[in-house]
């Protein structure tokens, strides 16, 4: 069943769940409207969900935000000498309570949050088929999960077992009952993840993928996986990734098929993707900020370029290569290579480039983590294994990985840089790794691209933003703010 779900359209349909950052703890959807008059049978339901999904098409959502903008904070791209400041804040890591991008996303992960759990708590009062209020239930258990996760891991330090009894995480919004919540420990945020996934993956139905826009079983144990990830639950992780490893439905992508998948936004690799329409076009493009122009006929203009270190990882008879780098005359008077990742689906080709369906989980992050579950656990020859399976789509006659031990772990890490790179997940790597960066300037840059951040530096934690400190009295800010 193809459930097509209209970005920007439904934001308009949904404003209650649009309630700006200063009373975002203080109003429940509708504000005064009764629960009963908002839901009241199965299409409610299903446009209170939609309203969910469309969180996340925005800017601060995946638009931008978790896909392109947090790689570019990092060495894997530069300011070009054509810098027009775009992102520039968040890339010179100037970050401060104030700092748009920081208010935005916490405003929309809140919005979206409203959604998901206003039908897991209410969903119950209404009649309807239950398999299907069920699957919608399920969704929304999801939704709520990935929700808290990437805010956590935003605005609360890593996950330590050591300290996440004590080390301040978010509000986990279970109920709006409170209107001036606390935060909660990063323990306690990630047990209520953990604690919605089980929920959702008992929920959702089995064996069948709606379409790659909404929340399956799949990703509900993909997500889980990466949570787990987080934990060091290397078990729990290798558990959950081969649920989907070993499901018949998805399947790597080699060769021209694997650079469709990012042209067309469609293949048997994607798992999850959000889901534009050519009625989103001009309004989010990922890739806009690599090619920074809104007519096609105009020269390119981009703010950022990948660095060298990164392009560097790749060797030639790599698909990625090809398929995420090109060189290209700029209109700055230099050619340069450029990131293609999101090379604008012909779709959209009359609106703006860099306009893709961000695709945040795919089959190839399945393999590695499980590779990464596999190396921490000291099974060298399964985390080779699951590497192989993957570089046998990317790289001509690949020859095999032959090393173990410290070295697997690295090249496991290097390889979701190559993969991964400008959809989200390297940022976070840094993090979750306790590692720093240092930016190596290059030819055709400009500013901030000598910067050095390291492992313990405090802006890892983004600041609780100003208007939910004003809003709420009790909300603890992050230290260095």
């Amino acid at each position: 069943m193809k459930r097509y779900i209209s970005i920007y359209s439904l934001l308009i349909v949904l404003m209650f769940g649009m309630v700006s950052c200063e009373d975002l703890f203080d109003q429940k959807p509708l504000d005064s409207t009764p629960a009963e008059d908002i839901l009241t049978n199965e299409k409610d339901a299903e446009a209170l969900l939609y309203g969910m999904y469309a969180y996340f098409g925005s800017e601060a959502s995946y638009g931008r935000s978790l896909s392109t903008m947090l790689d570019i904070m990092t060495d894997a791209s530069l300011a070009s000498t054509g810098f027009s400041n775009q992102l520039g804040q968040m890339y010179a890591w100037k970050i401060n309570p104030g700092t748009s991008e920081v208010g935005s996303l916490w405003g929309n992960h809140y919005g979206a949050i409203y959604n998901a759990t206003f039908l897991i708590n209410n969903l119950h009062t209404i009649e309807g088929d239950q398999d299907n209020l069920n699957r919608i239930k399920g969704e929304a258990y999801v939704g709520r999960a990935l929700l808290h996760y990437n805010l956590v891991r935003l605005f609360a330090k890593a996950y330590d077992q050591a300290t996440a009894a004590t080390d301040l995480g978010i509000p986990y919004r279970l109920d709006y009952e409170d209107v001036t919540p606390s935060r909660s420990s990063v323990e306690e945020v990630y047990s209520n993840i953990v604690d919605d996934l089980e929920e959702a993956l008992q929920l959702l139905p089995v064996n069948e993928r709606y379409d790659e826009e909404t929340f399956t079983l799949d990703f509900a144990n993909g997500l889980m996986a990466r949570v787990l990830l987080d934990m060091k639950d290397y078990d729990g992780v290798i558990d959950h990734t081969s649920r989907i490893i070993n499901n018949p439905a998805f399947s790597l992508s080699s060769g021209q098929a694997f650079t469709d998948m990012w042209l067309k936004d469609s293949g048997l690799e994607i798992i999850w993707r959000v889901g534009y329409r050519i009625t989103d076009a001009n309004l989010v493009a990922p890739g806009y900020n690599f090619f920074n122009m809104n007519n096609v006929s105009s020269p390119l203009l981009p703010d950022y370029i990948p660095s060298d270190s990164w392009v560097n990882l790749f060797n030639s008879s790599d698909i990625r290569l090809s398929t995420y780098v090109a060189t290209a005359a700029t209109g700055y008077g230099w050619t340069s290579k450029l990131v293609i990742k999101y090379p604008t689906n012909p779709d959209f080709a009359s609106q703006v480039l860099g306009m893709n369906m961000p695709k945040p989980m795919r089959l190839a992050e399945m393999y590695l983590m499980r590779a990464e579950a596999y190396a921490y656990t000291n099974n060298d020859e399964q985390a080779v294994a699951d590497l192989d399976a993957l570089l046998e789509n990317r790289i001509e006659n690949h020859q095999g990985v032959n090393i173990s031990g410290d070295a697997l772990k690295d090249l496991i890490a290097d390889e979701r840089k190559r993969e991964l790179m400008f959809e989200g997940f390297y940022w976070f790597d840094l993090k979750r790794m306790g590692k720093g960066f240092t930016r190596v300037p290059q030819e055709n840059t400009s500013t901030a691209n000598d910067l050095s951040i390291s492992a313990d530096d405090y802006r890892w934690q983004w600041p609780i933003p100003t208007s939910e400190i004003n809003g709420n009295t009790i909300i603890k800010q992050n230290d260095g703010y």
